[in-house]
């Protein structure tokens, strides 16, 4: 807090003081300018038109005054970010939550693009959402319906097939995946491999897409794994990082669903929250 001294001497040579805080107004008189312009530059209103030269007068003019504005006033007009975020199963695994955070990766650059503020909730209450939307990952259908009937904001699934036309769902085309493996092997068997998905519908989904599937739960299942199977399709950036690093196995990494998954998400939210008129088939996305 700045004091302005007013120092007035006396018969006794004594000294005393006026304090006063400086207000919005002595910035306007300090920086010529009118106390509105002083408000426009403190929120950032850049739809005033305010010259570089006049904006620099006014901040010299406030850090000269120390002037101190009302944290209740600033940012009124200022764009506040908006809030996505994440949620997951009451029951997941370690692996899916490290599936989250590669996932975090590849959506977050798109969210700052966007303006929106990323967060991974520890929560799994389905409860009110301090957000703007929620991406439901991997998540069973009543865990799901349980959160959305809570919240009237967008939620969109991801690796989670709801089968309720009013949500956006995106998921793996597995059709593609199968595609792309059996061309890389040159018609070698091989093991489809993938964490155990929370979301029943999801997993028979899976099942039928290819002969052979390992799921995994646990690091025991990680090393019978190993030792049963030598060619390996994998979709998930945690189980194609362990496998990888194991010089006795074979494997094809299906990555072309990574980042096209992210923008879809973002896409999808957008569209949400404008309130875009969408066919139900096209809330099924599959990438």
């Amino acid at each position: 807090m700045l004091y302005i001294f007013c120092v007035k001497k006396n018969d006794t040579n004594k000294t005393s003081y006026n304090k006063k805080k400086a207000t919005n107004r002595d910035v306007a008189k300090l920086a010529g300018v009118s106390v509105a312009t002083v408000s426009y530059v403190i929120n950032g209103r850049e739809d005033q038109h305010i010259s570089e030269e006049t904006k620099k007068k006014v901040l010299h003019a406030i850090n000269f005054l120390n002037y101190i504005p009302n944290p209740h006033a600033v940012g009124l007009n200022t764009p506040q970010p908006q809030t996505i975020i994440i949620r997951s199963s009451s029951s997941v695994s370690p692996f899916t939550e490290s599936e989250i955070l590669f996932f975090m990766h590849a959506i977050s650059p798109i969210c700052q693009e966007h303006g929106y503020q990323l967060n991974y909730s520890m929560d799994k209450r389905a409860e009110r959402l301090a957000a703007n939307a929620c991406i439901c990952f991997d998540m069973p259908n009543e865990e799901f319906h349980a959160l959305s009937n809570e919240n009237f904001i967008p939620v969109i699934a991801i690796d989670s097939l709801i089968n309720d036309p009013v949500f956006y769902q995106i998921t793996i085309d597995y059709g593609k995946v199968y595609s792309a493996a059996e061309q890389y092997f040159g018609g070698i068997n091989f093991t489809y491999c993938c964490i155990e998905p929370q979301n029943i519908q999801l997993k028979n989904d899976i099942l039928s897409h290819f002969k052979n599937v390992f799921f995994i739960n646990s690091t025991h299942d990680l090393r019978v794994c190993f030792a049963k199977t030598e060619n390996l399709a994998v979709t998930q950036p945690t189980l194609a990082k362990i496998f990888g690093e194991n010089e006795k196995l074979n494997v094809f990494f299906y990555r072309e669903h990574i980042l096209p998954r992210a923008r879809l998400t973002i896409d999808c939210i957008r569209k949400a929250i404008d309130r875009l008129n969408i066919s139900d088939e096209e809330h099924y996305i599959k990438v």
